[in-house]
């Protein structure tokens, strides 16, 4: 996703407008970025859009168009001279049950002051409006109501000018107030990479893939603020070969250039030339080792603060991964009694301010530690009371409303989720796929108001239901 169309929805989901529209977040942030470039189509349903396109006239009740709750409305206040500058745009739906009901509206040329839309019941009663919210140069029209069972239409209009051609999009929806779960999983940890960015990018709206090994974890570890950078999915590939799901995953997403990262040891020569011979631009990012690597990668991304972890186990830095990408601070690895060189010399030349030092003495000794600027810190008795820590810190630069899982035992899952995560400002959780441990269930407990879509990722195999379950267990 856009970065401006993330923080956009982080504005909103700011504001002090009640719980259901925190919940538009997910159609908001999936399908926004349509409206971005989008030509305005005749009329219809467009499935693969979640869009409804107006079907002029629609400016009596007879002759609405008709829609569904869940989708975006897209149409144009098209005043002119033969309607009096005062195009009327009319939208008619119907609910079942008595609903909680939600509104969101933008127009294309920032003109949301004088966007006005009303709810009207069948007999052209005034149930509720639209009113304006501002915050740092971001306006929207939105509602927030409690609609009976019935039909209702939406009144769209816009007061700009007598003369007046303006593109608008809508989102609506009815929401309940409990948590959902969905699962990201694919026959294999390549399959399973592809699913997660399916879930996260449109067709043709990548121009960039960061591609890793999913066979071994160092050279992947911090890959993750590179994809961030880029607003790229993370895929993993087979050392040797190229899978062919991730090579049509690449066709879907539109990719015209992609990151390798690590050595032909991680991702091989004949994998490379696979991409290549698909038309896209390869840039490989690679070291003598996995410290120089993620030098390497960080050289790509700048730095006023930094991430430091060990390069020696993968949970610590992937627990801080989207989290570090959403804040634009490289990871580095180092080993855990000396920082390798070139982390010490990229940290000098960029003038690095603060280390974030992920884990304990086990895993970053003090002496270590110690040669790094500004340290900080952050870690627990395991990997999973580290994570729950990494979480509490950053907790009011992140959004917990989608919050993912990933086995703590592995790091395909994980690896390739943080780049999802991040996208969203989200964090990753680690748990026990066996046990639940007391500081991933304390976490989820802390923060189970905040959260309303869990994502689970990897299959049955890797992280159970049951182990999700105890997480959420009385």
């Amino acid at each position: 996703m856009k970065k401006e169309l993330l923080l956009a929805c982080g504005l909103f989901l700011a504001l002090p407008v009640g719980q259901g529209f925190a919940e538009g977040k997910t159609a908001l942030a999936e399908k926004w970025s349509v409206h971005q470039t989008h030509e305005m189509k005749l009329f219809g349903f467009n499935e693969d859009e979640g869009t409804y396109y107006e079907d002029e006239p629609n400016d009596t009740f007879a002759k609405a168009t008709p829609v569904e709750t869940g989708y975006f409305l897209s149409g144009s206040s098209h005043n002119q001279s033969v309607n009096n500058g005062k195009d009327i745009d009319l939208y008619k739906f119907t609910l079942k049950d008595e609903e909680d009901y939600s509104l969101v509206a933008y127009t294309q040329n920032q003109r949301e002051q004088t966007l006005k839309i009303r709810v009207l019941s069948s007999d052209g009663e005034e149930v509720a409006k639209s009113t304006l919210f501002s915050e740092d140069g971001y306006d929207l029209q939105s509602i927030e109501s409690v609609l009976t069972p019935g039909t209702y239409y939406l009144e769209v209009t816009n007061s700009y000018s007598t003369v007046l051609n303006e593109n608008y999009a809508i989102f609506h929806d009815v929401y309940g107030y409990g948590q959902s779960f969905e699962r990201l999983a694919g026959e294999d940890r390549y399959e399973t990479s592809v699913k997660i960015s399916q879930d996260g990018w449109l067709d043709g709206e990548a121009e960039t893939a960061v591609l890793a090994t999913g066979a071994n974890f160092p050279d992947a570890l911090s890959a993750t603020p590179l994809a961030y950078r880029y607003g790229a999915p993370l895929l993993l590939t087979r050392q040797a070969s190229l899978p062919a799901v991730v090579k049509n995953e690449l066709v879907r997403l539109g990719v015209s250039k992609v990151f390798i990262v690590g050595g032909t040891s991680a991702v091989s020569a004949d994998v490379e030339n696979q991409v290549k011979n698909m038309g896209i631009k390869v840039t490989r990012l690679s070291g003598t080792d996995r410290y120089s690597t993620s030098v390497k990668i960080a050289d790509e991304i700048g730095a006023g603060a930094v991430v430091v972890a060990t390069g020696g186990n993968f949970a610590d830095a992937l627990s801080i991964a989207p989290i570090a990408a959403q804040l634009e601070m490289p990871i580095l690895l180092s080993r855990k009694d000396s920082v390798p060189g070139a982390v010490s010399t990229f940290i000098n030349n960029w003038d690095v301010e603060r280390s974030y030092v992920i884990g304990g003495v086990n895993a970053i000794s003090d002496a270590a530690a110690k040669k790094l600027p500004g340290v900080k810190r952050i870690s627990g008795a395991d990997r999973y009371a580290t994570n729950s820590k990494i979480i509490d810190t950053f907790i009011e630069d992140i959004d917990t409303f989608f919050t993912y899982f990933a086995t703590g035992t592995n790091y395909p899952d994980a690896l390739a989720g943080s780049a999802l995560a991040a996208q969203y400002s989200s964090p990753v959780i680690l748990t026990n796929p066996a046990k639940a441990n007391i500081a991933t269930k304390t976490t989820v407990e802390k923060y189970m108001d905040q959260m309303y879509v869990y994502y689970i990722l990897g299959g049955e195999t890797a992280l159970p239901q049951s182990a999700i379950d105890q997480l959420f267990a009385e």
